[in-house]
């Protein structure tokens, strides 16, 4: 097997139970961007790795889906227990991550595990669960008035090119301006490449209008929510958990989630 993981689409994943959503969602990414999927073996904790049951589950996933999905390239990277979650994801260049949730299988059992160890990445991560649709025909971007709300914006540009899809803006209803000038900035750059987009009006401020966004997103028929993961963790994120946890744990649709960046902002204020 090749030992070339630069810009594939890397699919979380541990040998007794096969992330069929999480797979449908890297090939419909890897179709439209032509990349590649790798399956991730990643290790929680100081436990022991067997990783030839690793290795010999991942080949075998990737000789059988090699023959069904010729069209994309399959490989596979398992960790061991001595490596970094986010030097990893950052020395082999993957371009998207996808995690799907099950209630049995740790660390996929809980969410906060998985951010917890996303915390650093610099490319966006997914969540999904079993059975949920995948499709990006309309996207919900919720904007809150921090500066690097504006990321959304190429992200958002991007699934318009390559999918076609429709933006549904959803700027919170604050006192103050900011989230309205970053909903205009994303739509500057999103109707630059003349992308379908729409304003969806919000009732909640930056504070809550994700959570707002998670829970209205079935009832407009959004196949994705794409939200910022959150800049510090304050003392009531560490006690009752972040505003991202909730809301992936209550959106009923996939959930991408995009990290701030500390080097394209001046995170104080």
């Amino acid at each position: 097997m090749a030992e070339s993981f630069k810009q594939q689409i890397f699919v979380a994943a541990c040998p007794s139970f096969f992330p069929t959503t999480g797979f449908e969602m890297a090939k419909q990414l890897a179709k439209a961007y032509r990349k590649d999927i790798c399956f991730l073996g990643i290790c929680f904790g100081k436990k022991a790795l067997d990783t030839q049951v690793y290795e010999t589950t991942f080949g075998s996933w990737v000789s059988q889906y090699s023959q069904e999905c010729p069209e994309v390239g399959l490989t596979y990277k398992v960790m061991s227990p001595t490596d970094d979650f986010t030097e990893t994801i950052e020395a082999t260049e993957a371009s998207m991550l996808i995690f799907q949730l099950n209630d049995q299988i740790r660390p996929f059992n809980k969410v906060q595990n998985l951010l917890d160890i996303s915390r650093n990445l610099r490319i966006p991560y997914f969540f999904v669960r079993e059975g949920q649709k995948i499709a990006f025909d309309r996207i919900l971007v919720p904007v809150g008035f921090l500066m690097e709300e504006r990321e959304k914006g190429p992200f958002s540009s991007s699934f318009g090119r390559f999918f076609d899809s429709e933006i549904l803006l959803m700027p919170a209803k604050d006192y103050g301006s900011k989230a309205r000038q970053n909903t205009d900035a994303i739509k500057t750059v999103i109707e630059k490449s003349d992308i379908k987009n729409q304003e969806i009006s919000a009732t909640k401020d930056s504070f809550k209008v994700e959570l707002e966004a998670a829970q209205l997103a079935p009832s407009i028929g959004v196949n994705l929510l794409m939200i910022s993961a959150s800049r510090d963790y304050g003392l009531d994120d560490i006690i009752f958990g972040p505003k991202e946890r909730k809301v992936i744990n209550q959106c009923a649709v996939p959930v991408m989630v995009i990290n701030p960046r500390g080097d394209l902002y001046a995170l104080c204020g």
